[in-house]
């Protein structure tokens, strides 16, 4: 009998070892739950990481369910709205095997499980849509857009998650809106009500600008004549001031003497004037400028007192000064 060399037993009893150990041995990652199957039937769900042991096939199998977050597209369909226009949406959606036992037994194999979400997510779709208006979707106003498709995307959540859930343990975390367009047809309409939608608001505008203007307006000639009243009170009481300061002054001069006294205080408001080198022009008509003709001049010297008992030289003097 020939004998069988001990390198080639070892590596023998090594291989039928692994075997072993392979068959009746299963890893569970943290990411991962695992389905026990005994003789084709499911027992029980193992989702706890680490190394397990089973029975060898084909006692007990095991099925090995991702649990991680994954991301569906739904394909762009064409759904009408309440108000009778098509508009064409595109959908995604956030899932999860939650009940790993239930899902190995409605959806057994995992590649199908995308089609079966497919259809549920499109179905709610479809009835969440045609329960709102095209200005829903498509309008001026930004932010109602965007409260919408909240509005919108909750809603086909809510309509689906419950039914998916039951049915496949699958947890539908979020479904979301990532397109949306127009048909070719209702381009032209959408336009022309976007147009209206325009005009309204411009004549809108146009209202809330005219009244504004209205008011700043009536505000603005409603303090030009409170300013205007104050200016000719005060104008008033500095006028009524002056008058009665010249009325003190004048009571303090002779009477013969009044026109003089005028003259004079007409040369000291001239004097002040020309302090600077100003070149002023004197209307002939001007109540200054009569002060300064010759027949003015020599009545006034003529009438005035002191002037009569003064030389004629001195006199002439008094005027060419």
């Amino acid at each position: 009998m020939k004998r069988i060399p001990l390198p080639t037993v070892i590596t023998a009893i090594v291989l039928v070892l692994i075997l072993v150990i392979y068959a009746i041995t299963y890893q569970v990652r943290f990411s991962e739950s695992v389905v026990l199957v005994r003789f084709g039937k499911p027992r029980a769900v193992v989702s706890e990481p680490g190394l397990k042991f089973k029975w060898p096939p084909p006692v007990e199998t095991v099925q090995h369910f991702d649990t991680r977050l994954r991301v569906l597209d739904t394909p762009e369909t064409e759904i009408k709205t309440r108000d009778g226009q098509n508009v064409i949406v595109g959908c995604f959606a956030v899932w999860k095997i939650a009940d790993p036992l239930l899902f190995y037994k409605r959806v057994p194999l995992a590649r199908t499980a995308d089609e079966k979400l497919k259809d549920r997510i499109n179905e709610s779709r479809a009835k969440v849509i045609g329960q709102h208006e095209m200005a829903d979707f498509v309008n001026l106003d930004a932010d109602l857009v965007h409260r919408s498709y909240d509005k919108i995307e909750q809603e086909i959540l809510a309509d689906a998650a419950p039914g998916i859930r039951t049915d496949y343990g699958v947890e539908l975390k979020r479904v979301g809106i990532w397109r949306i367009s127009l048909p070719e047809e209702a381009t032209a309409s959408v336009q022309k009500s976007m147009t209206q939608e325009r005009k309204r608001m411009a004549a809108r505008y146009r209202e809330e600008g005219e009244s504004i203007k209205q008011a700043i307006v009536a505000r603005a000639k409603s303090w030009s004549k409170q300013i205007l009243a104050f200016a000719d009170r005060k104008a008033g009481e500095i006028k009524a001031a002056g008058i009665r300061a010249s009325q003190r002054v004048f009571e303090q001069i002779p009477k013969q003497d009044t026109d003089f006294f005028i003259w004079l205080r007409w040369l000291d408001g001239l004097k002040a004037a020309l302090k600077t080198k100003t070149t002023i022009f004197l209307d002939s008509d001007s109540e200054l400028f009569k002060y300064f003709s010759g027949e003015e001049l020599f009545k006034l010297i003529s009438e005035t007192p002191a002037a009569t008992s003064q030389p004629a030289s001195d006199a002439g003097q008094g005027a060419e000064q």
